[in-house]
Order: structure tokens, then sequence, then C-alpha cells
């Protein structure tokens, strides 16, 4: 696990999953029809955009509980976090909000804008205060994927709070964890009726997986045949619209996990922009642009065209705004 830092492939697959959200959203996006959607199609149950979420959290959930037993550290921990997903986050607000939004919006927008929402709403990791947008359009959201970085920060929050209660130093507690939220997701999937603790399950479960890797690693056996063993009956349990998530939680999280830290495939992406974070927060809102002026468009021609403008996007956001904040996170470090 101590491997030198660019001698993995979490880079590569941050910006694969990001990708992924794309290939999910443009389909569902176009006419609101789920089931349009590739991975939806194959098994039925869960979608790309979900499991790139998923793995977004499973990774979050490695990575961030091995920054705290890296340095276990209050200030250090919680400012590292916050120069990470704050100022990108910051920028896309505005931009949404301030520029996007009154070009897609009635000529009144900025009379119906609540500016004390859309402030107090950007601490809370929201995007919010702002009128209707895109109208007449398949999810008039501003920026429907940015519901997921709120909950990605208390998972942050989460860790530092086991942290400083000595608990990340109990490995069987995080275990605990991720048994005690997996039982409860299957219950709440089991009794056939959307529960409002459903998300905050599936999400904790899914970080609280990535942590226990993170824990156990030097516990566990690494190779490919047990990486292909665990994607092969994480495949086979997408089927089954109780188990799908709980399965990618498990048996997802060693195959995802094996191939960031013992897998030498893309080592050298490492040496690129991390371009994931700006490529997810905007992906969503060029989508909608791109499919404002062109609904009927080729369906490979949109998620192609989203996907090049949405890491164009990413692009100047690691460069204008994320990059010198971690220059900064990195001095704290």
């Amino acid at each position: 696990m101590n491997k030198p830092e660019f001698q993995n492939n979490f880079n590569f697959l941050r910006f694969l999953f990001a990708s992924l959200v794309i290939v999910s959203h443009v389909p569902e996006l176009q006419d609101g029809n789920r089931s349009h959607e590739i991975l939806t199609q194959i098994f039925g149950t869960i979608s790309f955009g979900e499991l790139a979420v998923d793995c977004f959290f499973i990774l979050s959930g490695f990575l961030i509980v091995k920054s705290w037993l890296k340095r276990p550290a209050f200030v250090s921990f919680l400012s590292s976090r916050l120069l990470r997903i704050y100022p990108g986050f910051i920028a896309s607000c505005l931009i949404c909000a301030l520029l996007i939004g009154p070009l897609f919006s009635t000529p009144d927008y900025f009379q119906q804008f609540n500016v004390q929402q859309f402030f107090s709403g950007m601490l809370k990791l929201s995007l919010g205060g702002h009128p209707e947008v895109f109208p007449n359009t398949q999810y008039p959201a501003l920026n429907g994927s940015m519901w997921s970085i709120p909950y990605e920060f208390k998972c942050y929050l989460l860790v530092l709070f086991c942290g400083m209660l000595g608990l990340l130093n109990k490995r069987w507690s995080w275990l605990l964890l991720w048994t005690a939220c997996t039982l409860a997701y299957v219950a709440i999937k089991l009794n056939g009726a959307p529960h409002k603790f459903e998300i905050y399950m599936r999400l904790v479960m899914a970080f609280s997986a990535g942590g226990c890797f993170c824990l156990y690693h030097d516990k566990l056996r690494w190779n490919s045949k047990l990486a292909w063993a665990s994607l092969a009956l994480c495949s086979g349990l997408f089927f089954s619209h109780t188990m799908a998530e709980p399965a990618l939680s498990l048996f997802g999280s060693y195959a995802i996990l094996y191939f960031a830290l013992h897998a030498k495939a893309m080592h050298s992406f490492n040496t690129l922009p991390d371009v994931s974070y700006g490529t997810y927060l905007y992906a969503w809102p060029v989508n909608k642009i791109v499919l404002w002026y062109h609904p009927h468009i080729n369906l490979a021609l949109a998620i192609i065209t989203v996907f090049i403008l949405s890491v164009i996007a990413g692009s100047i956001s690691w460069y204008a705004v994320e990059r010198p904040f971690m220059r900064i996170k990195n001095r704290i470090t």
C-alpha cells in the first residue's frame, strides 16, 4: 500500500467513472427514459451513473481513511478536505448560477434569484436559490450532478469523527459500520418502498467498504484471479434489485482496488492533470446545453460531444481553480 504515488491507477479510475456518468446521463436527459441507458438495458437494476457514483465513494473511502492514518491531525485533515472540495464546487456554482442560469431561463431570472439561499446553499455544498432553468426539458435542473457532493463531504467528516475517537485504530469498528449500512440498505430494499435513508445507506456502504479495504489491506490476498472472480460475482448479482449495490460495495470494491493498487496498466495516467472532479461538475450543464440546441441529436454524437466539452471544462477547472488550491493543500500536509 506504500507504493510511490505515481504507481497506482486512481486518477485513471476517477476519470473513467466521471466519463461513465456522462454515458449514463445523456440518453436519459434526452427523452427522460432511463431504460435507454446502457447498463440498465443489460441488468435492469443499476445504471452506469449509479455504478460510477458508488465507485467514486469506494475509492474515496479508501483514500480518505488512508489519508487520516497517514497523518491523524484534525486541522491538516479538515483543511485538506475543504481545499479539495470547495474551490471547484464554488466556481462551478457561480458559473452555473450567474452565467448559464440567466441564459437558459426567463428574462426575470435575476429578479427571482434568492442571494441568501444561493450562498447558504454553497456552504452546504448544494446549488440553490435560482429560479427554474431549461424549461420544458427533461430534468430541468441547473446541475443535477452536484447532489452527491454533500454526501461525500459528510463521509469525510465521518472519518474525522471516527479518527478523533480512535475508532480507526480498531479495524473491526469500520467493518461493523459497513455491515450495519449493508443490512440497513438490504432491509430498505426488501421493504419495497422508497425510504429517505436509502441514499445515505447506499453511499456510506460504498464509502465504508473502501475504508475497510484500506484498513484490512495487509490482511487480504491480492491477485488477478480473485479480482476477476469478484468481478464475475458482482456482475451476476447486478441482476438483483436488492443485492446489486451491496455486491458492488463488497466484490466490486475488491476488483476496483486490485486494479487501482496492483495492476500496472495506467500508471502513466498520473502524469496527466486530474480533471475528473471538474468533468463531473460540468458534465450536467454541458449536457443540458447541447440538448437545448440539438434536442434530436444522434445519441452517440451527443455522448462524444458532451464528453469532449466536459473534459475541456474540467481541464479549465483544474488549471484555473483546483490546482492552485491543491498546492496550498500540499503545503499544509
